[in-house]
């Protein structure tokens, strides 16, 4: 009987964490590359949320000659309702973008204390199903290849009743670029449950 009870507890254990997991769907494209990273991120530990980071990549993002170079979508997905805003989002994306840098460049020590990423966005108008829509600039360092690499960044801001979805897309590309109708698509797709 103990052994039962074991199983219906792990079961039941088992089934609240898998819908804790999949409270929302991101639409995975066919050909595109997926990561899943836990809050605190382990480059970024200072951004203060509980949550995950799930990110998704173009088929082309690694390949110098593509016009999805470098051009990816991820969301964050954090507990509780945060006040987001200018200020925090310029905050969080220099500790996001020198820590992805300094985490994955392995070709020389960099100096901590120096910051190289240099965000400038701006909330433009909303967006359909966001709380906050925002546009803007990204100019940070390619860790692929050490040189200077500059975004154009839209970001989505919702919230729910205990969680809210940051929705960022990137690429190197301007808007009218048609890899923004690809980034657009991932995002628009976004449904919480």
């Amino acid at each position: 009987m103990r052994k039962i009870l074991l199983m219906l507890l792990a079961v039941f254990i088992a089934e609240r964490s898998f819908c804790q997991q999949t409270s929302y769907s991101l639409p995975l494209p066919e050909k595109w590359g997926v990561e899943k990273i836990a809050f605190p991120i382990s480059f970024a530990p200072e951004i203060p949320y509980r949550g995950n980071e799930e990110i998704r990549f173009t088929p082309g993002w690694s390949n110098a000659e593509s016009d999805e170079y470098w051009s990816y979508t991820y969301l964050w997905f954090i507990e509780g309702s945060p006040k987001i805003n200018h200020d925090t989002l310029q905050t969080y994306l220099v500790q996001y973008f020198n820590g992805l840098f300094r985490s994955n460049n392995k070709t020389k020590p960099e100096n901590k204390d120096v910051s190289f990423t240099k965000p400038q966005i701006k909330r433009v108008k909303t967006a359909i199903n966001d709380q906050e829509t925002y546009e803007g600039k990204i100019l940070t360092l390619n860790f692929l290849t050490g040189k200077p690499i500059e975004f154009f960044t839209r970001i989505h801001v919702r919230n729910y009743t205990n969680h809210s979805a940051l929705l960022f897309e990137l690429s190197p590309k301007p808007y009218k670029n048609k890899v923004w109708q690809e980034l657009d698509g991932i995002v628009n797709g976004f449904k919480y449950k």
